[in-house]
């Protein structure tokens, strides 16, 4: 697939070099020549040019890509400039780092749908993190309100069936998913852990140690669980 990211600081660079790493073909596009320099032996290409500038803009192949990251942290009116000229000039997908809240407001008013937001993020994970500690395995957030937590199974429920924990009644939480973990032998003979997921999970499924729990809903309500 085809991508082009705009603006290559912290954020864009690392976009640019996974999307890269796993076999797409990759155009980063900075006005800082010292960036372009930075990336341009580990992306498919690197332009420097000002995207603030209509016909600069328009020279880069912008409807051949399947999605057009545009990446900037602070320069607000850069990245309200650079959204508004593409989506003039019929840009196919756009994803857009949110600056603030007022940032999100504009660029959802000019018909952006796909935001992020790597400094919210961070900060719910690592909000999680702090509430379960070592159970904490991994976040992701859904919506504002609701989020996707995995954690290891707290010790109390080993040795129970859901139906007798029933976490939607008893913590407000729906149940996802479950991992269970199996000891396995790798290619050159050591042991290793491997997770699989448990394809169909009903009431009278037992926890075992070790099992990681996908949960679904709002943080607050899962101090429930990070108390027992």
């Amino acid at each position: 697939m085809k991508y082009l990211v705009i603006g290559l600081g912290n954020l864009g660079r690392a976009i640019a070099e996974s999307l890269t790493r796993i076999g797409n073909e990759v155009i980063g596009v900075d006005v800082d020549q010292h960036k372009i320099e930075a990336v341009k032996h580990t992306i498919s290409g690197a332009i420097s040019l000002d995207t603030t500038d209509k016909d600069a803009l328009n020279t880069l192949p912008l409807n051949e890509m399947d999605a057009i990251f545009v990446t900037f942290g602070k320069d607000f009116g850069t990245s309200i400039q650079t959204v508004a000229m593409l989506k003039n000039l019929d840009a196919n997908k756009l994803v857009v780092r949110g600056i603030s809240p007022i940032h999100e407001a504009v660029i959802r008013s000019i018909g952006v749908t796909e935001i992020i937001t790597p400094e919210d993020d961070f900060a719910g994970m690592y909000a999680s993190q702090s509430l379960f500690g070592k159970r904490f395995k991994q976040w992701y957030r859904v919506t504002d309100t609701h989020h996707l937590y995995k954690i290891k199974a707290p010790a109390t429920f080993v040795g129970q069936t859901l139906q007798t924990i029933d976490l939607e009644e008893n913590f407000g939480v729906r149940l996802v998913g479950i991992e269970r973990p199996k000891e396995e032998r790798n290619l050159i003979g050591l042991k290793q852990i491997q997770y699989s997921v448990i394809s169909k999970i009903t009431g009278d499924l037992t926890i075992e140690e070790g099992d990681l729990l996908i949960l679904f809903g709002k943080m607050e309500v899962l101090h429930k669980l990070a108390e027992i």
